[in-house]
């Protein structure tokens, strides 16, 4: 056997196999770095406001809090200095690093004269008015509450902002999240007043405006086994109107409607 040619075979052999490691290599550091990044996912809603630590972690080896996070403001209005300032929350535990951190997750938004609405998703704790015209800086809440959605809503001059969130524990589970049943909560800017909406036997799974108009309408999950849980796949869901600057609430099928319909099905 021609001992150059042999070499020459075993050299590129070799030089194969290197290349090869190295390219294996690099392909397996690079998903690692990627897989360490934070592109700034939702916050994880199952996690929730945090009511009873013992149900978290074990406290008597753990500790554990949530931080609050000032999150960026949002001007409610572009030619005053009127400002509404989302309230996060970061988990703070020694023995395992956890962070939720809320954030704006989701935007949208309608502009017409005299007419504004825009929408926000996240997860937060509680927000702070900042009104500079009026000398103003106020929390919006008063006691510890999961808030998952929130708009501002300027119709006919006034100006509201309305949140999806819950205050209630109601599944014992030490977590203020979307587990638990949702209120709509409605806030009037220019009267400092809050009003809570809930709904029997009820959550809100969400609300939306009906354009151009002081109305939105608010979809509801009905419990009607009653185990304060809203099961998506086998309970049934309610539309209701409400109108913000009234006050007045209504469901949008009118309920002699419903049990007619119901009575049909039925039979």
């Amino acid at each position: 056997m021609d001992i150059k040619k042999y070499n020459q075979k075993l050299l590129a052999i070799i030089g194969t196999g290197v290349v090869i490691s190295v390219i294996v290599g690099l392909i397996a550091a690079l998903v690692g770095f990627i897989s360490n990044l934070n592109f700034g996912s939702k916050p994880r809603r199952d996690s929730g406001i945090v009511i009873d630590r013992n149900q978290i972690v074990d406290t008597a080896t753990t500790s554990f809090t949530q931080e609050i996070s000032i999150l960026e403001p949002y001007q409610l209005d572009t030619v005053l200095p009127v400002f509404l300032i989302p309230i996060g929350q970061k988990d703070q535990e020694t023995a395992i690093s956890k962070v939720y951190t809320a954030g704006l997750s989701m935007e949208s938004y309608e502009l017409a004269e005299d007419y504004y609405y825009s929408s926000f998703s996240g997860l937060y704790n509680n927000f702070v008015l900042i009104d500079y015209v009026r000398d103003l800086k106020i929390p919006l809440f008063d006691s510890k509450i999961a808030l998952t959605e929130w708009a501002y809503m300027k119709v006919d001059g006034s100006k509201l902002v309305m949140f999806k969130g819950t205050n209630v524990d109601l599944n014992d589970d030490g977590l203020l999240n979307d587990d638990d049943f949702q209120s709509l909560f409605v806030y009037d800017i220019e009267a400092l007043k809050m009003k809570e909406l809930r709904f029997e036997n009820q959550t809100v799974r969400s609300f939306e405006p009906l354009s151009l108009t002081s109305k939105i309408y608010v979809r509801t999950g009905k419990d009607i086994n009653q185990d304060n849980r809203f099961s998506n796949y086998k309970e049934p869901t309610d539309l209701y109107i409400y109108d913000v600057k009234s006050g007045e609430k209504e469901t949008l099928v009118p309920e002699r409607i419903k049990r007619s319909i119901q009575e049909i099905l039925s039979k």
